[in-house]
């Protein structure tokens, strides 16, 4: 006999975000780092950010993940970290599975130019609402409008993001 069917998602938080903005010269504002996939990649084409898997089995924490996963893919230095101050929320019905992902905010120089890792095939900085328009998935696009809003001013960040330091996490 088998066991009992499960009647309910399951619940995940093993994925992060990593938002990549840096400061428009000579004028309040950001810009987003939004990275391409690359033909044979299951999103081949798709424009997002910096993401990837918690390793759980090696004790990495959810902030630890995103400067590793940030490192891998961009390896672009960070000035200045922020954590958005609530999960993004999705549902994927293959594993019938709802993934709450905790998310980042690397605030880079305003020089800044990524190196790609093979994750990635082209790359564009983009106004908040610009990225927003050409992801594919509602919580990535929310999350960016809430970037782009709550650092206008990054001098003064506003509402949805707080700033961190990882190195006091150790």
């Amino acid at each position: 006999m088998g066991g009992v069917a499960r009647l309910v998602p399951r619940i995940r938080s093993n994925i992060i975000a990593v938002y990549v903005a840096r400061t428009l010269p000579h004028e309040d504002g950001i810009e987003l780092l939004m990275l391409q996939r690359p033909d044979g990649h299951r999103f081949a084409g798709a424009w997002q950010t910096v993401g990837g898997h918690i390793e759980e089995r090696r004790g990495e924490t959810a902030w630890q993940a995103a400067l590793r996963e940030l490192q891998e893919e961009t390896a672009v230095p960070v000035a200045r970290w922020f954590r958005i101050d609530r999960p993004e929320i999705f549902y994927n019905p293959e594993n019938d599975s709802i993934y709450l992902v905790p998310a980042f905010v690397a605030l880079v120089a305003t020089d800044a130019e990524p190196t790609l890792s093979e994750e990635h095939q082209d790359y564009r900085w983009q106004s908040p609402q610009d990225a927003a328009a050409s992801v594919d998935w509602a919580a990535m696009r929310d999350s960016i409008l809430l970037v782009g809003e709550a650092l206008a001013v990054p001098e003064r960040p506003g509402l949805g993001v707080t700033e961190f330091d990882p190195e006091s996490q150790r």
